[in-house]
């Protein structure tokens, strides 16, 4: 029997410190980028009510929801998307706040997904919700924040592909389908399987020219011409409005300069239902995933009784680690050793450097000062500081194989009058600064 405790669960891992400089500066790159855009950090609860999750809101399928229970025996689940978490805190929270909203959010998301060591389990995300606006222009403004963040990361060859789902809602109630056969057409159009599309629309009542653009759907993929190939005589109201707003928010994002990373796809039908009207994937060269997605979801607001226009996007960190080629550095520190007796003055030192700025290790292995030049070199410190019990101190430069003898007032200032040579600061010894 293995000893589970020395393992992690399928579909979590750890990050090591190399790992995790690169998830953070990923991170803080994409924040920086929402927060220009004017978006306020917030948090949400790791976990719910289940309820939250549940019901209208039932945006995932309960088997991919970690659920367990509190101790009055009511169902808890773990956060399996932020929107949903947002959206409660908004309605609840922040109903008289002024519209609209702007939140953005970095954190992990948990699902259950019963595949065999492809899909994570635990993913980290970085998103944004604007909530208070039906406007194409909101629409534009977190697609353009998603797109600027991913050229902020160096990720140049992306296409954003851009749907519209409220065009296949209205095809639906045009061609009178009820919630199974729906299933199956949208089934059908994921798999482009047009054959199996016309089977299925060919028995329905309806012209001929709206059966066709059912069927064209899988292929309706590309430029702005997309959307007058699908504005056929006939269409309904829902149909209409919705391609009218497609094209309001592609004219929006070529006049932002982002005509290059667009393409329009009619034919996206994104599996979480709450969505209501733009949806859009990101993609990039080596990742078989989209590394962002979102959209709008108008109705999920007025689930938790405060109904408003609201678009969102997440990006996927974990994806985008795998393409991030702009590693943040490895930045050496300076290591203090402590003589027998000199702690105080040591630990007094540490205090000052680090309070400047600099990135400061304290020895505490316990050996001799060859010790701590063995651990040094091994560790990316680049200098060692030796502490004397008298206030003697020795800087050993190992990139420029230098050593100056000083006191520990000295390098302070502390012992500094007119008379006295300045010591260089710490920048002009080489330490280095966080």
């Amino acid at each position: 029997m293995p000893d589970w405790k020395l393992h992690t669960p399928n579909g979590v891992n750890d990050v090591l410190p190399n790992e995790c400089a690169v998830k953070k500066d990923i991170e803080n790159t994409i924040w920086m980028v929402f927060n220009t855009f004017g978006y306020k950090e917030i948090e949400s609860p790791s976990f719910e009510y289940y309820d939250c999750y549940s019901g209208e809101t039932g945006q995932i399928s309960q088997e991919k929801l970690y659920k367990f229970f509190d101790e009055q025996g009511r169902i808890l689940a773990l956060r399996p998307d932020f929107t949903t978490s947002i959206a409660r805190m908004a309605a609840t929270k922040a109903q008289n706040a002024t519209l609209p909203v702007r939140y953005m959010y970095t954190g992990s998301v948990f699902r259950a997904e019963h595949t065999e060591g492809v899909r994570r389990r635990e993913i980290t995300q970085s998103g944004i919700e604007l909530i208070g606006s039906y406007s194409a222009k909101a629409d534009a403004e977190v697609i353009s924040a998603a797109i600027e963040a991913m050229l902020a990361l160096g990720i140049e060859e992306i296409s954003m592909e851009i749907g519209q789902v409220a065009f296949f809602n209205g095809l639906v109630d045009q061609l009178g389908l009820d919630a199974q056969t729906t299933e199956k057409l949208r089934a059908r159009i994921d798999s482009k399987d047009s054959q199996g599309i016309r089977k299925l629309v060919d028995k329905l009542n309806i012209a001929d020219n709206i059966k066709q653009v059912m069927i064209d759907l899988p292929y309706l993929f590309g430029d702005a011409s997309i959307i007058e190939r699908a504005n056929v005589p006939g269409l309904n109201e829902t149909s209409k409005v919705a391609l009218d707003n497609l094209k309001q928010i592609y004219e929006l994002l070529c006049a932002y300069d982002f005509e290059q990373y667009i393409s329009l796809d009619l034919g996206m039908l994104q599996s979480i239902d709450y969505y209501t009207g733009s949806i859009f994937k990101c993609y990039t060269h080596g990742v078989g995933f989209p590394i962002a997605a979102g959209g709008r979801y108008d109705n999920l607001m007025g689930i938790f009784g405060s109904p408003k226009g609201a678009v969102g996007c997440a990006i996927g960190i974990n994806r985008i680690m795998q393409v991030y080629t702009d590693k943040p550095d490895d930045i050496p520190s300076t290591l203090l050793y402590s003589e027998k007796g000199a702690d105080r003055a040591a630990y007094d030192l540490a205090h000052n450097l680090r309070i400047n700025g600099c990135l400061t290790e304290m020895y505490i292995g316990g050996g001799s000062f060859k010790d701590a030049e063995e651990y040094a070199k091994s560790t990316n410190n680049t200098c060692i500081l030796r502490v004397y019990p008298d206030g003697r101190l020795t800087i050993y430069d190992y990139e420029k194989d230098d050593t100056l003898q000083t006191t520990v007032n000295e390098f302070l200032g502390y012992g500094a009058n007119e008379d006295t040579q300045p010591m260089p600061s710490p920048q002009e010894l080489g330490f280095r600064m966080f």
